[in-house]
């Protein structure tokens, strides 16, 4: 296990570009993060395109924690502001929607997903969001139980009927 000294969180910035895309390289054979097999293979081509949209979107955020030199984890998020007409149905005006936190396969067990998502929270609390949801696998421990820890609780249970998986 690698060490990394001095640990920053920002938000990313198009200059993060580069060093994004090759943290997000993992995804294609990292065995903890089932991102790329339940949606899609990954395809770095429009990964990148994604990132970069991201990078320049006005309702996505992506956060990193850096020491200057390498992205060691990040975090994307979208928010989700109602219209005027659509918020007296609501209880909220805007939320924030954790798609996905990342921390490099190299660099795991040393707080940096922990610090990175209590930096989030943070962020968006300053941003005048009202919660923020995630999605997370029930046969992930880790990131359940870091979410507990940090405060999630579970609201309710996504259910899918799938007709692609063997048996159905």
């Amino acid at each position: 296990m690698k060490r990394i000294n001095a640990l920053l969180c920002r938000k990313a910035t198009m200059k993060d570009f580069d060093n994004l895309c090759r943290l997000r390289s993992q995804l294609a054979f990292d065995p903890e993060d089932n991102l790329t097999t339940e949606y899609a293979a990954y395809q770095p081509e429009n990964d990148s395109a994604w990132i970069k949209r991201c990078l320049k979107s006005r309702n996505k955020i992506i956060l990193i924690a850096t020491d200057k030199k390498k992205i060691y984890a990040h975090a994307i998020i979208a928010i989700i502001t109602l219209s005027k007409k659509m918020q007296p149905y609501y209880t909220y005006h805007q939320k924030a929607l954790l798609v996905h936190l990342y921390v490099d396969i190299n660099y795991r067990h040393q707080g940096i997903g922990q610090a990175l998502l209590k930096y989030t929270i943070q962020y968006l609390k300053e941003y005048g969001v009202d919660f923020i949801d995630l999605e997370c696998y029930l046969h992930n421990e880790k990131a359940k139980n870091l979410y507990n820890k940090t405060g999630f609780r579970d609201v309710f249970v996504t259910k899918r009927l799938s007709f692609k998986e063997p048996g159905i």
